[in-house]
């Protein structure tokens, strides 16, 4: 990648119009050329592709091997994508490890999906890194067409990029690794996330967000023994937004990180207060905060967790963690170090959604973990089912013969609560227990001593 000129106004337009990583054209410059390409499809006929390209979990590769590495492979993948288009495509770096490329008179739909084959191929060779590693990568890729009878935003440039980001979120749904072609369906869901997006951004700059609490209740004593904690996201005309509507664009903006840091704080001066309200000798209540894989991969994590903590005057061993298979999946071995250094902090840490997973008896192998909790989806069968019995029942054979204490989710009539019981399963939530509410719910369930 050449610098421009040795002008200096030359080279300050190139700055202007160039990311400075990779020499790739920039946001700006990709947008004035997409808009050339398409007034030149109204003077002749031309089908105009643009291919939006982001690396799968490259921030696992990027905080495993450090940012230097990181940066080195996003400059690899820059040059490699340059050499598998032509010389009349423009290939753009948006920021991070997304990239998109320009690709005029493409031949319709085939055309654009053979070039995001090359690309897809170019970008999973295996790329050598600092300390004699090497590093495979692969790509997601969304692709949407000018082409004439397809609905493209009337020709707008930035329509028809928020189309191939669309289908690119697509591609990820689907399994990663893979390209996908943008549908009318798309745009619906690309605008949804946008807005989720901005009523996200606007709840955690303006207090909007709450923590509910779902109480958790010790099956052999009755009692109350701990609450998970629940993150709502209040709308001033909509209320309480359910987190399935804004939890996953946190985790593909990276906003579940201030999010997972406001619901730690909150919660862990929730313990505190609980437990100044508990009675000497009466067994402290657990609160529950469930962290991501991408939480899990960021850097200083734990310390940061130690130092809320210490804020709110909460004991650590009243805290507990829950993190899914899947997550440590994704977050890799930079999530089992990060766990290793929250275990150090005194906080227990629970297995969520145990058996639905990836290499479950794996990672119970690997991991410091306190609790076990079984998925709702083994407890809905109790006990009509002989088969989701049999796996309960084994899963709390598994968590005594390892010292873990045993959670069952999804608790919602009395024969699965009864069935629990005579399993031996150590401990329980779900609707027919409590629903999750606000904090003053459950500290009017503590104060009267509520039994199940």
């Amino acid at each position: 990648m050449t610098f421009a000129s040795e002008s200096p106004i030359r080279r300050a337009l190139y700055r202007a119009l160039h990311d400075p990583l990779t020499g790739l054209a920039n946001r700006g410059l990709l947008m004035d050329r997409l808009g050339q390409a398409l007034a030149r499809t109204r003077r002749r006929p031309g089908c105009v592709a643009v291919l939006f390209l982001d690396l799968d979990r490259f921030k696992v590769v990027n905080d495993s091997l450090g940012h230097a590495a990181g940066d080195d492979l996003l400059v690899e993948v820059a040059n490699r994508l340059e050499a598998a288009t032509g010389p009349a495509d423009t290939v753009a770096r948006l920021g991070g490890d997304e990239f998109v490329v320009l690709a005029e008179d493409v031949a319709g739909a085939d055309g654009a999906l053979a070039l995001a084959r090359r690309l897809r191929r170019a970008v999973s060779a295996p790329m050598p890194v600092a300390g004699g590693q090497t590093v495979v990568m692969t790509a997601s890729i969304g692709i949407a067409l000018s082409e004439p009878g397809l609905d493209i935003g009337e020709g707008n440039p930035s329509s028809l990029l928020w189309d191939a980001d669309a289908a690119m979120y697509r591609a990820k749904d689907c399994g990663r690794d893979r390209a996908h072609l943008f549908e009318d369906g798309l745009r619906a869901g690309s605008v949804s996330r946008f807005r989720s997006e901005a009523m996200l951004r606007h709840a955690l700059d303006h207090d909007g967000l709450r923590l509910h609490y779902q109480p958790l209740v010790d099956l052999r004593s009755g009692a109350l023994c701990g609450a998970e904690a629940l993150v709502r996201l209040e709308h001033p005309d909509r209320g309480l937004v359910p987190p399935a509507e804004f939890i996953p664009v946190a985790e593909e903006t990276g906003l579940i990180v201030p999010l997972g840091a406001w619901v730690v704080a909150e919660a862990a001066a929730q313990a505190a207060a609980w437990r100044s309200l508990q009675p000497a000798g009466v067994p402290p209540m657990t609160v529950s905060i469930n962290i991501s894989g991408r939480q899990l991969n960021t850097a200083g994590f734990a310390v940061e967790v130690g130092a809320a903590i210490a804020r709110s005057g909460a004991d650590a061993s009243h805290l507990c963690f829950e993190i899914t298979e899947n997550a440590l999946v994704d977050a890799g071995g930079t999530g089992v170090s990060t766990l290793e250094g929250l275990k150090s902090l005194g906080v227990g840490l629970a297995i969520d959604d145990f058996g639905t997973g990836h290499s479950s008896l794996t990672w119970l192998r690997r991991l410091p973990a306190d609790f076990l909790k079984i998925d709702r989806q083994f407890v809905a069968g109790l006990p009509a089912h002989p088969g989701d019995t049999a796996i309960v029942r084994a899963v709390l054979d598994l968590g005594r013969n390892l010292g873990l204490t045993t959670v069952a989710e999804g608790v919602e009539t009395p024969e699965q609560l009864a069935a629990l019981r005579d399993l031996g399963c150590d401990w329980a939530q779900g609707f027919l227990l409590a629903r999750p509410g606000p904090a003053e719910s459950v500290t009017a369930l503590l104060e009267n001593g509520t039994r199940w």
